[in-house]
């Protein structure tokens, strides 16, 4: 795996600048938090290097073919179980019972057959956490993966999270400097980039 070298990468909508010449290196095999306040152009960002937003100028490379990507939305099918919504992405490569292991330890044993919609916020937010991490992917994106919940399930997850990194580059965004102390690796701040 290589570095993902961002360079001079520019984004506008609507004749607002988003990203104004950003130029970061994202380590292989390393974990990267992204901080900086709402509207610096944190998830557009990751959506540019996701490919799911064109950039307007400038070069990426080093792009990993593999991405499983944590949204600020849970992005769940509300009507599958969390194992279902899981092997949604992994299909037959990881087993139901490696699944359901996955899902106990943060927490949701009890839950993984229910129907998604039955489940909590926090829970919904703890199956596309797992979703994520079960998908055998180079890099792992995280947009704001811990909010709406409590202190400790945060760092339990944050635990499941660095515990299954496998040699995975992670890029995440986070508002609290702490989870990014936490979590390691590199502190981008976004909000210092700002032209």
């Amino acid at each position: 795996m290589s570095d993902i070298i961002l360079s001079n990468i520019t984004k506008s909508f609507n004749g607002k600048t988003v990203l104004n010449g950003v130029s970061f290196t994202f380590p292989a095999d390393t974990t990267t938090c992204i901080k900086g306040p709402s509207g610096c152009g944190k998830t557009t960002l990751l959506r540019i290097i996701a490919g799911l937003e064109q950039k307007d100028g400038g070069t990426i490379s080093g792009m990993l073919e593999k991405i499983s990507y944590v949204f600020q939305e849970d992005r769940l099918c509300e009507d599958f179980s969390a194992v279902s919504n899981i092997m949604a992405v992994t299909g037959r490569t990881l087993s139901k019972e490696k699944i359901r292991e996955h899902l106990t330890e943060l927490g949701l044993e009890e839950s993984a057959q229910k129907p998604v919609r039955e489940l909590s916020g926090g829970m919904k937010r703890r199956v596309a956490i797992a979703r994520a991490v079960c998908y055998a992917s180079e890099l792992l994106i995280l947009d704001e993966p811990f909010k709406g919940l409590d202190v400790k399930l945060r760092q339990s997850v944050m635990d499941y999270i660095k515990h299954h990194a496998d040699g995975r580059t992670i890029i995440c965004v986070t508002h609290d400097p702490a989870e990014a102390e936490y979590m390691g690796g590199n502190l981008i701040d976004m909000g210092e980039t700002r032209n």
